[in-house]
């Protein structure tokens, strides 16, 4: 977590705080998903991933996105760390500055 923040600070990473309305959406999410547990984490990856038009989205938790439809029905595509790999195989691994682009 340490290296995370340190990151972070140092603008490796984009922190977009959530809007009013996508934590309303994370919310929505998480009620609808209730089995899954995704919480407000999660609920907000998928209301930031449907507000900049996002499907594919690079995660450790492949089972829960995968799980997850949006709001226009369609599926989230999660890309686990092997797939990731194989798209990209100069990519650095999950976490690391260099493994931050996005994936097409």
């Amino acid at each position: 977590m340490q290296v995370f923040m340190q990151d972070l600070a140092r603008g490796a990473f984009t922190y977009a705080p959530p809007t009013v309305g996508q934590l309303s959406r994370a919310r929505e999410v998480d009620r609808r998903y209730a089995d899954l547990r995704l919480g407000l984490v999660d609920g907000s990856v998928v209301a930031l991933a449907e507000s900049l038009g996002i499907r594919r989205l690079a995660t450790r938790d492949v089972r829960h996105f995968a799980a997850v439809r949006l709001r226009d029905g369609g599926a989230l595509m999660p890309v686990s760390r092997a797939e990731a790999s194989e798209c990209h195989p100069d990519a650095a691994p999950f976490g690391s500055p260099a493994g931050t682009h996005q994936l097409e």
